[in-house]
């Protein structure tokens, strides 16, 4: 079984400062710790219908005091999880935030446009991200997973290359889905 630590992250993404990455790393951990000890659970990817089963571990070793809403660990712990599918398991190496409106939260490239790039916004992977701290009846992955393709197809960048990212933190289960 693959082992992979949250914080590859912080070597692998650029866009974002080491300080983001970090702090939503640490909401992830903070929604992970809520269900799982030891700062490490085996979780499931699914990418773009290929299964997998990993040991992900995490620095649970900061103050929390900060992070106790529920909602916004699920949020920003979805990004973290997001930034890792995309930067270490799809090799992603940068990512913009988009605008509201476009259907999608991210936007990913291989390679860090120039400054002096004519073309900065070709060739990017759109990527609308969620996360769920635990199911319930009215809020399901399988559920979440439609509702975001839904908002996709509602958004200006409907017609670019694009994907859905949801994480499951309780039952921990990442799911990225190419948009069609």
């Amino acid at each position: 079984m693959e082992k992979y630590h949250l914080d590859l992250t912080k070597a692998k993404l650029k866009g974002p400062t080491q300080e983001q990455i970090i702090t939503c790393n640490q909401w992830a951990a903070t929604a992970f710790d809520k269900f799982h000890s030891d700062s490490k659970a085996e979780i499931e990817f699914s990418i773009d219908g290929s299964e997998t089963k990993a040991l992900l571990e995490w620095d649970s070793n900061f103050s929390k005091i900060a992070m106790k809403e529920k909602k916004d660990m699920a949020n920003h712990g979805g990004v973290a999880m997001a930034w890792f599918v995309m930067s270490v398991l799809k090799e992603f190496n940068y990512v913009e935030q988009t605008e509201i409106g476009d259907g999608v939260d991210y936007r990913f490239k291989n390679e860090e446009p120039d400054d002096n790039d004519l073309n900065f916004l070709d060739d990017f992977h759109y990527v609308e991200i969620s996360g769920i701290l635990e199911e319930s009846k009215t809020n399901t992955l399988p559920g979440r997973i439609k509702e975001k393709h839904a908002q996709i197809k509602r958004g200006y960048k409907k017609d670019k290359e694009s994907s859905v990212l949801v994480t499951l933190f309780k039952t921990p289960r990442t799911v990225k889905e190419i948009h069609k």
